[in-house]
């Protein structure tokens, strides 16, 4: 009896903190719709930044990553990304890789029919010419696909960056 009473206990306050937690029906309505707008603004002005948090090799197991992001604003890209996989014609000791700023030789914006975008970016650098191409959802979350000239194609996963850049 009192192993009941005390699951019973433990069932209320584990319920109770979840209603504490949970936000009303219109604040999430509210929430997605302004992370939606953000995400609209963000795309079409060309002034994103991507905060990346999965790196998926086309050789291996996908892995966890930390504190890498791209960020794209007035036609300049700066790209913080790491890379496993086969590359071909590379400078001695391996170059940049995906790390380096850069300006956007050529950008393609498509919004799909259920409003998410993708982003095409050509970008050329003095080691190699890559493609962006980001698949931007509406809450926020991205995918990244990079194909480079001199290394085999890798995707990331990450989210759009709601933060203003006074907040950074």
């Amino acid at each position: 009896m009192k192993r009941i009473l005390i699951t019973l206990m433990a069932a209320a306050l584990l319920f109770q903190g979840c209603g504490v937690l949970n936000e009303s029906r219109e604040d999430r309505l509210a929430r997605l719709e302004r992370e939606a707008q953000m995400v609209r603004d963000g795309v079409e002005n060309g002034d994103f930044k991507v905060d990346i948090d999965r790196m998926i090799p086309l050789r291996g197991g996908s892995r966890h990553v930390d504190n890498y992001s791209v960020k794209v604003k007035d036609g300049h890209i700066v790209s913080y990304l790491p890379y496993f996989g086969r590359a071909w014609d590379l400078p001695y000791g391996g170059g940049h890789g995906l790390n380096f700023e850069a300006d956007i030789q050529e950008s393609e914006v498509y919004r799909e029919a259920d409003g998410s975008y993708t982003v095409r970016l050509l970008i050329k650098t003095d080691e190699d010419t890559h493609v962006y191409t980001f698949q931007i959802f509406t809450n926020g979350s991205t995918s990244l696909l990079v194909q480079s000239k001199n290394r085999e194609p890798i995707n990331f996963n990450g989210d759009f960056s709601f933060e203003k850049e006074d907040d950074k």
